[in-house]
């Protein structure tokens, strides 16, 4: 398709044409074109004719709306990029009604959301006229008879769809504008709802003939959006709903009008899409009521037969509780029985769905009351003295008349003996979907809003918490009459011992859980009899509700008992029972009472049974959840947990083939190896052949894992280069080019990225600097360049560099040296550390209004300050090639780079904190006394040396500052200095560990005396002057007799 189409009607239509085709170039093509053509006047306005046309064919009118409403999205605000201009906003909010008798429902529901959109923006101030003219057509189109039915049908969604858009907004503008139009839509609404209500509900009583039922669904339809627009007026449309009339009047008909609604709904009689549309809207009703509860809680509770609406509800989850217990108890004692329950029919399912949802709404309702009460949702918005009052009369109305001790005592009874009773259906999941069972069971926690049992689990939890006193006894009374191995009532059982676990924390008091768990849990996971299986994963589920609550340290071996007999395999310890138990053990392991001393003569039989189940696991979530729980214990082994690696790290090997590009499976398995190499330490070397490649796979940006598994590869990678000793395999160090891209990503994976690059520099010093220096230097110099890094990640980066340079000395003496710094040199870094000072000297030397400030924090500053003085240390030539270098770069003498540098330096080092750093820069600044002479005039005398030599006074500060500050006057000795570290018997033992101290003990700064150094160099340097006397008359004379005071005092010289 060409690229520089014009835009024109016809041309238009054949790009829409085009993206209606299932050729993917054509798709393609015609998507390109329309990315053009968007940001072109008159486009909209055109998309617009496209759709109006309904000669079209429906594909091109559907894609010509579907790119209007994107249009809309993108262009329509007034400060967008490219917006629509004002004309062409015009003339499409003109025509936006034109297609109000639209036959596609369809393209009707995209237009209304096109409408609704730009109503948003619009209205009121360049649309005011937009809600009378929507009502307007529906008063003519609901009296002028069925012929206007597709009218009025289409006219109530678009003003539907521009009431929840407008609903949608979090502006107090945006608010206010539909509170101000709210009364005169709901009150034509609100009739018209009445009057659609009246008129089925009488054909639906007068029995159906000809034609009936085909209008009744019209009409239901009709009443339907009036009621899903009433329920977004109601909530969005007043600040205090409770005290209008006409929302207090249409309360007490939706109360009417859900209890009526339910009775027809039962009936079986009615066609079936009249009894959807019916269900739809107790269902909206229903919606209406939760939304109250949650967003109006106090206008719910002073609204006209609310307590009726909440005991109409809890009536319903009575009634449908009554009938799902049995039947799941029916059903379920004959499943036990191996018998197959009858299949019910579509119409029984969905009746049963039907009822499910009621019963769901009603308990939200319960606990949004319930909450309302004991934990409000909190506001800062200011509240006037009637709204405090009505909170308070809307929390005593709840309190005393709706949530009273028979009620509270009613709903634990009705939740634990009718809710948490396995339904049939999840017997059938249990034997058909062991593994989905399980972890669908366990998830499905987190969609109580959704589900019923969830939400009744929830609900209990409520009312166990904040009505302990009320429930404690019952519970305890109930538990009391189950907790034998006489009692073989299975399902019944594992309802009430589902209730004990979900209120551990109020029932901890009153339980003796450690004699419940050896008089009857012990025995009751040995009973082998059908049905068993049930108790025995609830067994599992119970102890980790209850270890972390109340079972006492002895009793700890008892749990690891039961979790190694329920992992063996029998047949009632079925898959999910063994899942479920592998699930649970997690609770035990990993928390605050665990003890190694009881758990480990479980180790080896419950280790080898959570790897046997892994293999024999199918689904990745299933397998992760088990892997984890290895995982965790392997953090509790620590170094024990060698006598196992073996056979782990012999199942991560095929996990991680088995799992193609499953990347949660292959992040568990990367962070589960990282584990067990910490765990075995150098000894993990020998994984080395299975640890590269992975590594490769997921730091190779071609391989496309990257994105997923750069952390996890990055703590494996970290791990590994702790625990191998040198010489590295070289496999391992030819992982390092795959390294050094990611210290681009400027991701928060950067600081592991520079911890493993550091470890690489220590463990391959040679290797490193020699094939990688200049291009991890060049990566270095680019991200200071780009300003982006904290002042950890520029600490961390700095650091290496420091590595870089102290392991080159050790490793190749002055050449080493030389090498690394012409590197740092070559790739711009040190010419930015040295520019990073120059402009904080520059600023320096301003003040008043016109003062500048340097761009560099002090801590970076600190930093590279302490780059210099390591070179320093290590070489003061090598530190005047680098100024020498910056010298020329600049075109100034050296003198006069070095003047800025030093100044720089001394005036610095007040911000210096740490005693190591103040350490380094005395002797490094101290060193520079040896290469006096080699910068200075040609004549001799006091010139050739001044740059140094002239800052006496600031030398002879840095002393004595330092020398006191680690002097140790009680044995004699300095701060810093190691003397013994062979007697260092709590030193770590990693293999990095080990290379870190012995790095650390070559170090200088911890190596020799501060005092002994500055005297042996001040020595030489006055030796070089002619002696003491020609010294102190060229550089001394001009100190500051404080400072040389409190010099002497120290006796250096």
């Amino acid at each position: 398709m060409d690229n520089a189409l014009p835009l024109t009607p016809p041309l238009l239509l054949q790009v829409l044409e085009a993206g209606s085709s299932s050729d993917p170039s054509l798709l393609h093509s015609a998507a390109a074109q329309f990315k053009k053509w968007e940001i072109q006047a008159g486009y909209h306005a055109l998309l617009q004719d496209a759709f109006l046309d309904t000669s079209l064919p429906t594909e091109i009118r559907w894609l010509a709306v579907i790119q209007l409403k994107n249009g809309v999205d993108k262009y329509w605000r007034k400060m967008a990029n490219n917006g629509i201009k004002k004309d062409e906003k015009e003339r499409i909010r003109s025509r936006l009604l034109e297609s109000i008798d639209e036959q596609n429902h369809l393209l009707a529901a995209q237009h209304a959301l096109t409408v609704s959109k730009i109503a948003r923006l619009d209205f009121p101030h360049d649309w005011p006229d937009l809600f009378p003219t929507l009502l307007t057509i529906i008063t003519t189109a609901s009296s002028s008879g069925p012929s206007h039915n597709l009218r009025l049908n289409r006219t109530l969604n678009l003003l539907f769809h521009v009431v929840k858009e407008q609903a949608s907004g979090r502006l107090a503008r945006t608010r206010v504008n539909l509170q101000n139009v709210t009364p005169e839509i709901f009150g034509v609404v609100a009739r018209l709802y009445g009057e659609c209500v009246e008129g089925w509900t009488g054909i639906l009583g007068s029995g159906f003939s000809s034609g009936s039922v085909e209008q009744a669904v019209e009409v239901l339809g009709v009443s339907l959006l009036c009621l899903k627009t009433l329920r977004r007026l109601a909530l969005s449309g007043y600040e205090f709903p409770n005290r209008v009339e006409e929302v207090r009047q249409m309360w007490t008909a939706f109360r009417q009008q859900v209890t009526s609604f339910l009775t027809l709904s039962s009936s079986t009689t009615l066609p079936p899409q009249v009894q959807k549309l019916l269900r739809r809207h107790i269902l909206q009703l229903g919606k209406l009521f939760i939304d109250f509860s949650n967003l109006h809680a106090t206008a719910f509770a002073l609204l006209p037969d609310t307590l009726e609406i909440l005991r109409l509800y809890w009536e319903a989850i009575e009634a449908y509780g009554a009938e799902l217990g049995q039947t799941a108890i029916q059903k379920g004692e004959q499943m036990l029985r191996g018998e197959t329950a009858e299949e019910e029919s579509e119409e029984e399912v969905e009746r049963w769905a039907f009822m499910d949802r009621v019963a769901l709404q009603g308990m939200l309702l319960l606990r949004g009351s319930a909450r309302m009460i004991h934990n409000p949702v909190g506001t800062i918005k200011y509240r006037h003295q009637q709204e405090k009052e009505e909170t308070q009369l809307a929390v005593n109305v709840f309190k005393t008349q709706l949530f009273t001790p028979e009620m509270v005592r009613r709903c634990m009874e009705v939740l634990v003996t009718r809710y948490f009773v396995l339904k049939g259906s999840d017997l059938e999941a249990w034997s058909e979907d062991p593994e989905g069972f399980t972890v669908g069971w366990e998830d499905a926690t987190e969609s109580w809003e959704f589900l019923i049992r969830p939400c009744a689990e929830k609900l209990f939890m409520d009312l166990v918490n904040w009505y302990k006193d009320i429930l404690t006894e019952p519970l305890v009374n109930v538990f009391s009459n189950f907790a034998s191995v006489e009692v073989t009532d299975i399902l019944t059982k594992d309802a009430v011992y589902t209730a004990v676990g979900l209120a551990a924390a109020a029932l901890h008091d009153s339980i003796n859980f450690d004699q419940f768990l050896e008089s009857t849990l012990i025995p009751e996971v040995q009973i082998e009899k059908p049905g068993y299986n049930i108790l025995r994963r609830r067994i599992a589920i119970l102890i980790a509700q209850w270890v972390t609550v109340r079972i006492s340290v002895p009793a700890r071996p008892m749990v690891y008992r039961i979790t190694t007999h329920l992992l063996t395999i029998t047949p009632l310890n079925d898959l999910v029972v063994r899942l479920t138990t592998a699930r649970a053990l997690k609770a035990s392991v990993d928390e605050w009472e665990f003890r190694m001393e009881g758990f480990e003569e479980f180790t080896e039989p419950i280790l080898t049974a959570l790897m046997a189940l892994i293999e024999e696991l199918e689904g990745t979530e299933a397998k992760m959840s088990v892997l984890d729980v290895v995982g965790v214990i392997a953090e509790r082994l620590g170094r024990g947990v060698a006598r196992w690696s073996e056979g782990i790290v012999g199942l991560l090997g095929p996990l991680w083939e088995g799992t193609g590009e499953e990347h949660l499976f292959k992040q568990a398995i990367l962070g589960m190896l990282a584990k067990l190499v910490m765990a075995v330490g150098e000894e993990g070397v020998r994984w080395m052949g299975m640890v590269v490649p992975m590594l490769r796979l997921s730091v190779d940006p071609n391989e496309g894992m990257q994105v997923f598994l750069l952390d996890e590869a990055l703590e494996l990678w970290d791990a590994t280069i702790k625990v191998t000793p040198a010489p590295a395999p070289q496999p391992f160090l030819d992982l390092l080019p795959y390294l050094i891209p990611c210290l681009d990503l400027g991701t928060l994976s950067l600081k592991r990225v520079l911890d493993v690059l550091e470890g690489y520099v220590i463990l391959a010093p040679r290797f490193v600097l020699d094939t990688y220096g200049l291009t991890i230097a060049s990566h270095f110099s680019s991200l200071l360049r780009e300003g982006n890094l904290k002042p950890e990640a520029n600490s961390i980066l700095t650091t290496i560099v420091e590595v870089m340079i102290r392991v080159a000395h050790v490793v190749g003496g002055e050449d080493g040296l030389h090498g690394v710094v012409g590197m740092l040199l070559e790739s711009g870094f040190l010419g930015y550390v040295l520019g990073a000072i120059r402009e904080s000297w520059e600023a320096h030397q301003t003040t008043g209004p016109n003062k500048k400030y340097s761009r560099t924090d002090t801590l970076i500053m600190t930093h590279f300050f302490e780059l210099l003085a390591r070179i320093t240390l290590c070489s003061p030539g090598v530190f005047l090639r680098v100024v020498g270098y910056v010298a020329q770069q600049r075109g100034e003498p050296v003198e006069t780079t070095l003047g800025w540098v030093l100044e720089e330096w001394f005036g610095h080092f007040g911000n210096v904190g740490h005693p190591k750093a103040r350490k380094l820069n005395c002797l490094a600044l101290t060193r520079l006394l040896e290469v006096a002479g080699e910068v200075g005039g040609e004549n001799g005398g006091g010139e050739r040396g001044k740059w140094i030599l002239g800052r006496m006074q600031d030398l002879l500060s840095v002393w004595t500052d330092v020398i006191v500050e680690l002097r140790d006057e009680e044995n004699g000795t300095e701060s810093l200095i190691y003397w013994a570290p062979e007697d260092d018997d709590d030193f770590p033992s990693t293999a990095e560990q080990k290379r870190r101290k012995e790095l650390t003990m070559e170090d200088p700064v911890h190596k020799v005396r501060v005092q002994e150094f500055v005297k042996e160099r001040l020595l030489a340097a006055q030796e070089a002057c002619g002696g003491a006397e020609q010294f102190s008359r060229d550089w001394l004379e001009g100190v500051d007799g404080d400072v040389l005071g409190e010099f002497a005092k120290l006796g250096v010289v």
